[in-house]
């Protein structure tokens, strides 16, 4: 089966094979070929949506080659598209609606069996992440046997999931505690046990709609002082010292994410210079601010913005954003979180030309 990963930042197709015996009334895939589409994610073909299904011939073209002759029709293949896309259809649902038909129309000139392409949910992407990071670390327990000592299902040795993409963040886990809000889970059924998942989906909170937030955040800091015609620098503490980037105020505001503001309004398009000042200390505060936790109160069962979460229990894994900048960083071996954040206030504190 073909499956075609169309994430905010790039898309990706995947060959999958599988028997048509099932363990436990669940079928045991293997991944025999993978391909990197060329180009940005699909929402980027917002100006021009019948490029969004042309740009996966390439992919679909080399996953066929791997195909047994005669075999293709029989192929089923689907595309999930994830946050960009969820983001597009709130700005412009028309244009949306026209990448994702030019993407249909595409894959059914080729010989598999088409089986859709649709934008999924925000927690339909948290549970798919959380059910296959667990099925390659096989915590579930799969064929039974006299000899089989892993615990019930409920208590099963399950790892929770925290996804960073480019337009939003999901985190999701078995809760051990008592459950308030049952309309905040999904129950799925894998080798025959059911689990009961909580997952949350963040939309704006993947890294660049939280990198234009921040620029927005650090360039309302500096308020009327840019009001001035000559003032056109604003500080970033995130940034390596010296590192400058020129951006238009426009662009903080092409997704639904960023609102514009009355001191924005006045401002007008303008270009400003975001200057590097590496600093840790000031950049965790000033992306603090960009979080709500006041609206939670008191509740233990709260992360931010007055979202609910049951406590957080148990080991997660990192993946997406998060492993690739801290592959970046050479912290992906298990490290300590107090070594994560030594190297991380270390490097904060570099120049660009060290960099």
């Amino acid at each position: 089966g073909i499956v075609i990963d169309a994430g905010s930042s790039h898309t990706a197709l995947f060959l999958y094979k599988w028997n048509r015996d099932k363990e436990k009334n669940t079928v045991v895939i293997k991944q025999t070929f993978s391909c990197n589409v060329q180009g940005k994610g699909i929402s980027s073909y917002a100006n021009n949506p019948p490029k969004a299904g042309e740009s996966l011939r390439g992919c679909l073209e080399e996953a066929l080659d791997v195909v047994p002759a005669g075999k293709g029709r029989e192929i089923p293949a689907f595309l999930g598209a994830t946050a960009g896309m969820r983001l597009l259809r709130e700005k412009n649902s028309s244009v949306a609606d026209e990448i994702m038909s030019g993407i249909a129309k595409t894959m059914k000139e080729y010989r598999v069996d088409f089986r859709g392409a649709r934008i999924i949910t925000g927690q339909e992407e948290g549970a798919y992440a959380w059910m296959a990071i667990n099925y390659l670390i096989d915590s579930f327990p799969k064929a039974s046997s006299r000899d089989d000592t892993r615990v019930p299902p409920g208590m099963a040795n399950t790892f929770g999931a925290l996804d960073l993409g480019g337009e939003s963040t999901q985190i999701t886990f078995i809760p051990k505690s008592s459950v308030m809000k049952w309309n905040e889970f999904s129950k799925v059924n894998l080798f025959g046990s059911n689990y009961n998942i909580y997952t949350q989906s963040y939309l704006c909170y993947g890294q660049n709609e939280m990198l234009k937030l921040l620029a927005k955040t650090l360039i309302e800091v500096r308020g009327k002082l840019l009001l001035s015609p000559s003032r056109t620098k604003v500080g970033h503490p995130c940034y390596p010292k010296n590192y400058r980037e020129t951006i238009w105020l426009s662009s903080l505001h092409n997704s639904p994410c960023i609102m514009q503001n009355d001191l924005e309004a006045a401002l007008g398009d303008r270009r400003v210079m975001l200057e590097g000042k590496g600093n840790a200390k000031q950049c965790r505060a000033v992306i603090r601010k960009m979080f709500n936790f006041s609206s939670c109160g008191q509740s233990q069962d709260c992360t931010f913005n007055g979202v609910y979460q049951p406590p957080v229990s148990g080991q997660f894994f990192a993946f997406s954003g998060f492993y690739y900048n801290f592959r970046f960083l050479n912290l992906t071996n298990g490290q300590s979180l107090l070594t994560v954040s030594k190297t991380i206030r270390n490097f904060c504190t570099r120049s660009w030309q060290d960099v």
